[in-house]
């Protein structure tokens, strides 16, 4: 079985969230079967950042909707959004 590369953007409560700390709230909520292989730092203005967040998760079934459902679920996160999803064979761009 394959897996999945989703990208999601994530904004935080407020510019005084660090992104580290937004990043472990994420992983926080995620199930075992998911992990963080990456993420950036997207500047917005006034100090305030969206955080983008590449999860890998295994392909099956309903899997992108529990991956959303997740962050949307983490304490220090506001607003979530979906950017793209894709086959761990194939390549999302940057």
């Amino acid at each position: 079985m394959g897996s999945y590369l989703v990208r999601v953007k994530v904004m935080p409560s407020g510019p005084e969230v660090p992104s580290d700390k937004l990043l472990e709230s994420v992983r926080g909520v995620l199930g075992k079967e998911m992990t963080i292989r990456g993420s950036k730092e997207d500047p917005i203005a006034f100090g305030l950042y969206a955080l983008i967040i590449d999860i890998i998760a295994p392909e099956e079934e309903g899997m992108v909707d529990k991956v959303e459902a997740a962050v949307a679920t983490a304490p220090l996160v506001t607003q979530s959004d979906l950017m793209g999803v894709s086959r761990m064979s194939s390549t999302l761009k940057v």
